[in-house]
């Protein structure tokens, strides 16, 4: 059972960044929402072998790379993950289509970067449509916006498969 997941979004090539939060959270799973611009295998080496990473690619990751997928749809603890950038989403106009394309894949948890700022919603669905979505933005662990600050999430799972999330500063 995975009970640490790190998630981080836009380093934008600052990769010293992501290593200093592997080393301080040594995760159980890693996820990257983005606009990388840096060495997806170097991070894997960070993590070990035994350390399953998802990597979407950013509207800035311009040469991709067999590691970088556009959405990662997957399950994991009795929850189904909708892993994107959010730029293809229109996330800085708002979370609408991010949501709908979440109960479109039955997600009940949708992660994305591209605004820089955190964000920890929850969204209950409407009428008998959507069985409640949350929404998680780690912000950007290396170019904050909005009076945020260098930042990452780490979800932990307990026996039961409830989790809990926590935004951090890399500070």
């Amino acid at each position: 059972m995975i009970k640490k997941i790190l998630i981080v979004s836009d380093s934008h090539g600052n990769s010293s960044y992501v290593k200093t939060a592997i080393d301080r959270e040594n995760p159980d799973m890693f996820i990257h929402l983005g606009d990388v611009q840096g060495d997806t295998e170097q991070m894997r080496r960070w993590l070990g072998d035994s350390v399953p990473a998802v990597f979407i690619e950013g509207n800035c990751d311009r040469y991709g790379g067999r590691d970088l997928k556009q959405v990662s749809v997957f399950e994991l603890n009795g929850h189904r993950f909708f892993c994107t950038h959010g730029h293809r989403q229109g996330v800085s106009l708002g979370i609408q289509n991010l949501i709908y394309s979440a109960m479109e894949n039955e997600c009940d948890i949708a992660l994305y970067g591209h605004t820089h700022v955190p964000l920890d919603d929850i969204y209950e669905g409407f009428g008998d449509v959507g069985g409640g979505v949350r929404v998680l933005n780690p912000g950007s662990i290396a170019l904050p916006r909005g009076g945020s600050e260098k930042s990452y999430i780490v979800m932990t799972f307990d026996e039961n498969e409830d989790y809990e999330v926590e935004l951090k500063s890399l500070r």
